[in-house]
C-alpha cells in the first residue's frame, strides 16, 4: 500500500540521518515477496529503536508508544502499523524457556528466527538500500513452499514453533521441509516444556485463521494435539463441522467457543478437568465445553418424535450457544439438530405475554403457584396452545381455578 511505503521510506530516511542501520524483517518480506498485503510491519534497528521512533513521527500523527527499558516502539501511520525494535541475540538457558536476549546485529537477529521464510530482512536504507538479506536461504524455500527451521535445536528450544509452522503450513498451503518434519516427529515431547497459557494462546491464534479446520486437522495428523492432551482430537467430522459454522453469521469470539467444544467433543468430566488445567482454561470456555457434552447426552431424547416444543425448550434452556451451535453440528440424528435448530431460531425467543405483576392482578399471590403458572403459560405459547393476551389470561384464570370469572 501507497501509506505503507511512504512510512517505511521515512523509517529509513530518519535511521540514516541518526547513523542506524534499519531492515524490514519478518512476516512482512515473506508477505511482500508473496505478493499479499500486510499492514503491520516489523523494523529491526541496528541502534536505538526509540530515538528512531521518535524521529520518524510526523507532525499531526500519533505519538510513538515507547518501551524503553525493552528498546521498542510503535509508530502509528494511518492504518499502517510499524514495531520498531533494536535488533538482539537471545539464547534459551533450558527448553522451553523465554529466551534471555542481548543486544545483537541484524544477522544475529535473523538467527534466532523460527523459519527460513521468516529470517529475510529488507534493507531500508544505506547503499544496500532495498536489497533482501537472506543468510539462510529462505527465498528459495519461499519459492519451493517449504518451512525449513534454522537449526536442529529449534523446536527444543521453543516447541510454539511447531504449533505457528502449521498454520504457516496450511495458511500458505507449503509443506514442511523433509528434515524439519523429522525434527517435529522426534521433539513431540517438547511441547511438555510450554506453559498451558502459552499453548492456549498459539491454538487460539490457529482459530483466528481463515480456514482454521485444516490446521487443526493437520495438528491431528502429526500428533501435535495429542501431545498437547491425550483427550484432544479433530479429525474429519469435526472439521466438516467447523466448516460449517464458519458458514453461519458468527462473531470472532462465538467461532472461538465453537472451536473449544469441538476440540473438547467426545470428553468425560475428568478429561474436562485435566484439560482445564493443563491449558488453564478459562471458566467460560469449559462451561461451554461441558455444556456441549450434556446436550450430546440428551441426543435420544432430542430424537422422539413426539417432543413438544415446550419439552426441547425444557431440556435445551440455559446452554450455551455456542454449545448448541456445536451439537446442532455434530449430533448424528437428523430428528435431534431439528429440535437443537428449533430451539435456537425461535423457542428460545418465545415469552408469554403476562409476566408476575399480571398474574397478580389476577389473584395469584407470591410463591410456587405463581412460578407454576409461569412456566405453563410459556408452555401453552411453546406448544402454539394460546395465541394472544387475551388466551393467556384466560388460561391463567383456569390455572387459578376461578373457572374464567
Amino acid at each position: 500500500m501507497p501509506g505503507t511505503r511512504e512510512l517505511l521510506v521515512r523509517v529509513g530516511s530518519r535511521a540514516a540521518d541518526l547513523g542506524c542501520r534499519a531492515f524490514l524483517v519478518g512476516g512482512p518480506v515473506r508477505d511482500l515477496l508473496l505478493g499479499r498485503p500486510c499492514l503491520d510491519m516489523d523494523v529491526v534497528v541496528e541502534g536505538d529503536a526509540v530515538a528512531l521512533a521518535r524521529a520518524a513521527v510526523e507532525p499531526g500523527e500519533p505519538a510513538p508508544v515507547l518501551h524503553v527499558d525493552f528498546g521498542t516502539a510503535t509508530l502509528v501511520s494511518g492504518a499502517t502499523r510499524v514495531d520498531l525494535v533494536t535488533a538482539r541475540a537471545e539464547s534459551y538457558h533450558w527448553p522451553g524457556a523465554l529466551p534471555a536476549v542481548r543486544a545483537g546485529d541484524i544477522h544475529q537477529d535473523l538467527a534466532r528466527r523460527d523459519f527460513s521464510i521468516h529470517a529475510m530482512a529488507l534493507v531500508l536504507n544505506g547503499e544496500r538500500r532495498g536489497d533482501v538479506l537472506d543468510p539462510h536461504g529462505g527465498r528459495g524455500d519461499l519459492e519451493h513452499g517449504l518451512l525449513r527451521v534454522l537449526h536442529e535445536q529449534s523446536f527444543i528450544d521453543d516447541a510454539t514453533r511447531m504449533l505457528r509452522g502449521v498454520r504457516y503450513e496450511q495458511r500458505f498451503g507449503f509443506a514442511f521441509e523433509p528434515r524439519t518434519l523429522s525434527l517435529l516427529e522426534r521433539d513431540l515431547t517438547c511441547l511438555d516444556t510450554i506453559s498451558g497459557d502459552r499453548v492456549r494462546h498459539e491454538l487460539e491464534r490457529t482459530f483466528d485463521e481463515a480456514e482454521p479446520e485444516q490446521a487443526l486437522q493437520r495438528l491431528d495428523v502429526l500428533r501435535l494435539l495429542s501431545a498437547l492432551h491425550p483427550g484432544l482430537r479433530f479429525g474429519p467430522e469435526k472439521a466438516r463441522a467447523l466448516a460449517g459454522a464458519r458458514r453461519e453469521p458468527l462473531s470472532t469470539a462465538q467461532l472461538q467457543g465453537v472451536s473449544w467444544c469441538l476440540l473438547g467433543w467426545g470428553m468425560d468430566a475428568a478429561m474436562l478437568e485435566s484439560l482445564r488445567v493443563r491449558l488453564t482454561l478459562r471458566r467460560s470456555i469449559v462451561n461451554d465445553i461441558a455444556d456441549a457434552l450434556a446436550v450430546a447426552g440428551l441426543e435420544m431424547q432430542l430424537d422422539r418424535p413426539d417432543l413438544e416444543p415446550s419439552a426441547v425448550f425444557d431440556l435445551l434452556h440455559g446452554r450455551s450457544h455456542v454449545a448448541l451451535l456445536t451439537a446442532g453440528l455434530l449430533l448424528s440424528r437428523p430428528a435431534a439438530r431439528r429440535s437443537i435448530a428449533l430451539y435456537l431460531s425461535r423457542l428460545r425467543h418465545v415469552r408469554p405475554a403476562l409476566a408476575g405483576e399480571d398474574l397478580r392482578q389476577l389473584g395469584f399471590s407470591d410463591g410456587p403457584a405463581m412460578g407454576d403458572a409461569l412456566t405453563a403459560l410459556r408452555a401453552a405459547r411453546l406448544n402454539g396452545e394460546v395465541a394472544s393476551r387475551a388466551d393467556e389470561v384466560e388460561l391463567a384464570r383456569r390455572l387459578l381455578g376461578t373457572g374464567g370469572r
